[in-house]
């Protein structure tokens, strides 16, 4: 398999040694801000030739950057991409669904720092409300930590605002939503921690017959991901080389 991507932070180049370790190649890095990648070629914007010669693009960059790249991305191969509150635009989710399927190509929606995302997916039907609470420092919500002496809620409201409000810090409520109840039924509340050094996450989920609560901590190294984020995303490759076609979680 040829994989590329679409953004080479601390994802990306997690994904990327994972993929060299199972013995499939990487085709290319786009990334404005990466100079070297070990002789991986790099581009600046899609390159049709490098693209039709994908099998996989791996998305680990931002909504904005998922959004101008998708249409250059699906109509070449699938797409497994971490940027998920770029699907709060409506729009935007119907256009890509559409496409994938008018390509024969699948967007794989990877669980990322969560678990039981197969379970709300599973549930979807008979789920009445989902509410996720996310605690994270100020520093890694691009807070100024200054104005932040104590714990507080700084969100408190439907995902879809959730993902205008704090785009690179709730994807985690982003995917919730896409397996679960949509954007404006599912509820997310954002708490800014000086005291902490982890991202957290507390899913609730009530529905027909059924009432669980996902409970789920990371420490972080720096910046927005926590340290369990590049290890599930190396799982996620695992799964999406198995195949698909359409929105796949994995």
């Amino acid at each position: 398999m040829r994989i590329g991507f679409l953004g080479y932070g601390k994802i990306g180049k997690a994904v990327a040694a994972h993929v060299v370790e199972r013995g499939d190649e990487v085709s290319f890095v786009q990334d404005p801000f990466v100079a070297e990648a070990g002789g991986i070629p790099i581009v600046t914007e899609a390159d049709p030739e490098l693209l039709a010669g994908t099998d996989l693009v791996v998305e680990c960059a931002m909504a904005s950057v998922l959004k101008d790249n998708f249409d250059a991305i699906i109509e070449c191969c699938d797409l497994l991409c971490f940027s998920l509150t770029a699907f709060a635009d409506e729009s935007f989710l119907e256009h890509a669904k559409e496409a994938a399927q008018e390509h024969g190509h699948a967007i794989f929606v990877p669980h990322g720092a969560i678990l039981g995302l197969d379970g709300i997916a599973d549930g979807s039907q008979i789920i009445e409300s989902i509410s996720i609470t996310t605690t994270k420092s100020p520093k890694s919500l691009g807070l100024n930590p200054a104005d932040c002496t104590e714990a507080a809620v700084v969100f408190d409201g439907s995902t879809r605002e959730a993902c205008g409000a704090f785009p690179r810090n709730v994807n985690v409520h982003a995917a919730v939503a896409l397996a679960g109840i949509g954007f404006d039924k599912t509820k997310s509340r954002i708490v800014a921690d000086p005291s902490v050094s982890t991202n957290a996450h507390i899913i609730a989920v009530k529905g027909e017959g059924i009432e669980f609560e996902i409970h789920v901590s990371s420490f972080t190294t720096g910046g927005v991901t926590g340290i369990y984020t590049p290890l599930s995303a190396c799982g996620s490759i695992d799964r999406t080389l198995g195949g698909a076609i359409g929105l796949a979680f994995v």
